[in-house]
């Protein structure tokens, strides 16, 4: 597989995906609701999780490499390290967000037996840190592909 179909598999569809698909809803409800849904999905964190993801497909790419008998293994025990490191910050921040978000919203509606958990948005330093960690997570997982390839 070339470098180009690596990079959109295994960063374009995690990331981009999600947010992309938004964009069908369109023709049916407008531009309008399309910005605002994908700025709802920014804003509730889902960024964290595209980074978790990749933080899990770089753990594994680090993992094979080194059951093939790469010489490299200390860059690889890092990359290990790292990814679950990161992996851990992410889950870390966007649960200490949701508890945050749950806390500090308006007090959970009942309706039909039912209780809505968040109520809310993230603040704004927590949507950058999403933004930031996927980003920086996309980015050291292709230069771990790149230098093991």
């Amino acid at each position: 597989m070339n470098l180009f179909f690596w990079v959109l598999l295994n960063l374009g569809v995690p990331v981009a995906g999600p947010i992309l698909t938004m964009v069908f809803v369109a023709p049916a409800y407008g531009w309008r609701v399309t910005r605002e849904l994908i700025v709802a999905s920014v804003k509730d964190g889902q960024l964290f999780w595209s980074a978790i993801a990749l933080c899990a497909a770089g753990t594994y790419e680090a993992i094979t490499a080194l059951e093939n008998g790469s010489g490299e293994a200390s860059t690889l025990a890092f990359g290990i390290a790292g990814f679950c490191g990161l992996a851990f910050a992410c889950s870390i921040v966007v649960t200490a967000c949701l508890l945050s978000v749950r806390h500090n919203g308006p007090p959970a509606i009942a309706a039909d037996g039912q209780t809505e958990f968040a109520v809310g948005t993230f603040s704004s330093v927590a949507i950058g840190i999403s933004i930031f960690m996927s980003c920086f997570v996309a980015f050291v997982f292709a230069s771990l592909h790149i230098h093991l390839n």
